[in-house]
């Protein structure tokens, strides 16, 4: 009997593995990120302008989320993560190191990749920031530096109260680690191309800061917080959706 009930398990594993490899290769994610053009100037909440001479941001890793299995660990948020050496893909993440330029992006999207995840639900995506590999795309001779950083910032800010001016520069160098809820979920039981794109809307960096009053420390605390509330996951609505 048991022998029987192992054969019967066996034989409908096997009749179901060719489908589900079938399923899964028809699944594919395209993720792209999509930064914010820049403007000559960021004008703050705080009433101050921001004149950006270099703003660049290093991500190591993007990984699709389960819903069973998306928590949001505030934990995390707070806490510096552990950087490795060079992050590797799975059907549901990419481990290709970027260098995203934003001042030189113009609101163009920039390909990251394809992962092919088994069917399931997916309710979000996990950005890991973290300072670059020496092979890291868009790492370049003039942004070396970026391999000591996860987000470098330069520029000016005047005090549109005064007309006062003070240089900018912060130099992130911890691990950003972000997870995003999708607007909806994605749902993969059959072949499909979905795309998400990762928006990263840097003039809002800034806000919250007052700069005359905080220090270079507390400029840099707000700044990476900021960061996180300047992403979004967004999915473009199909056309068989619309």
């Amino acid at each position: 009997m048991r022998f029987s009930l192992l054969v019967t398990v066996a034989l409908f594993c096997a009749a179901s593995l060719p489908h589900c490899m079938r399923v899964t290769d028809g699944i594919e994610v395209d993720v792209a990120y999509q930064p914010a053009a820049t403007p000559a100037s960021v004008r703050t909440d705080m009433g101050y302008r921001v004149r950006l001479e270099r703003a660049m941001m290093a991500v190591g890793k993007v990984e699709l989320i389960k819903c069973d299995h998306f928590v949001l660990d505030l934990w995390r948020l707070v806490t510096p993560g552990r950087a490795r050496a060079h992050e590797f893909s799975s059907p549901t993440s990419l481990g290709v190191p970027v260098v995203i330029d934003l001042m030189e992006s113009a609101g163009v999207p920039l390909f990251a990749g394809t992962m092919r995840p088994p069917p399931g639900r997916y309710c979000g995506i996990r950005i890991v920031g973290m300072p670059a590999d020496e092979d890291a795309e868009g790492l370049t001779d003039e942004n070396l530096e970026m391999m000591q950083h996860s987000v470098l910032i330069a520029g000016q800010v005047e005090d549109e109260s005064t007309g006062d001016e003070t240089l900018l520069l912060a130099q992130i160098g911890e691990v950003l680690q972000y997870e995003l809820l999708f607007d909806r979920a994605l749902v993969f039981d059959s072949p499909v191309l979905e795309s998400v794109s990762i928006q990263i809307d840097h003039t809002k960096w800034f806000d919250g800061i007052d700069f005359a009053l905080q220090s270079p420390d507390a400029v840099q605390q707000q700044i990476t917080r900021n960061v996180r509330s300047s992403l979004q996951a967004i999915i473009p609505e199909r056309e068989a959706d619309l």
